[in-house]
C-alpha cells in the first residue's frame, strides 16, 4: 500500500531530515479522514488496488458487524503504522455506505473479477464514481470567496468589517430566500 510505503521511506528519512520528514508525516496526519471506517469502502471501487487488498477490505467488511446505527458528527481518526492495511482500518462505521445505498453484501463475498456483474456492485460504483468530495467543493469555496473579497476590497480592514457584516446577517436571516428578507 501506497501510505505503508510513505511512512516506512519517511521513518527512514527522520535520520537523514528529521525536518522535512516530520512536516510530510503531519500533513499524512491532516488527511487521515479518508481513512475513517466510513471511508475506506470507497476503496472497493477504486483502481489503483490490488485484487488481494480489495478481497481482504471485503472479506474484513463482511466479518464485521453492522451497528444498529451509525454515529453522527465528526469521524474517529484512527492510529496508522507503517504496517497499516486498508484492511485494518474496517470497523463497524464501514457498513455506512453499503447500508445508506440500501445493497447487499453477497457480491463482496465472490471474487473481485466477478464482482461488476453484480447489480448491487454496479450501482454502489455509480454513486462512488459520482459522489462529490466535501473537501474538494470546500477548497473550490474558500477559493471563490477569496477571489470574491479580493474584488470587493484589497484594504484587510475592509474585508474585516465585509466578513463581520456576512456572519451578522447569517445569524439573523434562517435563509435568504426573498419571503425571508422582506420581513
Amino acid at each position: 500500500m501506497l501510505l505503508q510505503m510513505i511512512m516506512k521511506d519517511m521513518m527512514k528519512f527522520k535520520r537523514t531530515d528529521p525536518e522535512i520528514a516530520q512536516a510530510v508525516l503531519q500533513k499524512l496526519e491532516n488527511h487521515k479522514w479518508y481513512l475513517t471506517q466510513e471511508v475506506v469502502p470507497f476503496a472497493l471501487f477504486g483502481s489503483r488496488l490490488s485484487d488481494k487488498e480489495k478481497q481482504d477490505i471485503a472479506a474484513k467488511l463482511h466479518a464485521t458487524e453492522k451497528p444498529d446505527s451509525f454515529r453522527r458528527g465528526k469521524p474517529m481518526f484512527p492510529q496508522v503504522t507503517a504496517k497499516t492495511t486498508l484492511a485494518d482500518l474496517v470497523g463497524p462505521e464501514s457498513h455506512l455506505l453499503l447500508d445508506t445505498l440500501g445493497i447487499e453484501y453477497d457480491w463482496l463475498l465472490q471474487p473481485v473479477a466477478t464482482w461488476p456483474r453484480s447489480d448491487d456492485y454496479s450501482k454502489a460504483l455509480e454513486y462512488v464514481s459520482n459522489v462529490k468530495v466535501v473537501n474538494d467543493i470546500a477548497e473550490r469555496g474558500v477559493k471563490m470567496m477569496t477571489d470574491f473579497a479580493n474584488i470587493i476590497t484589497t484594504d484587510s480592514q475592509q474585508k474585516q468589517y465585509l466578513l463581520q457584516t456576512v456572519e451578522y446577517n447569517r445569524e439573523r436571516f434562517d435563509s435568504f430566500k426573498k419571503q425571508t428578507l422582506k420581513k
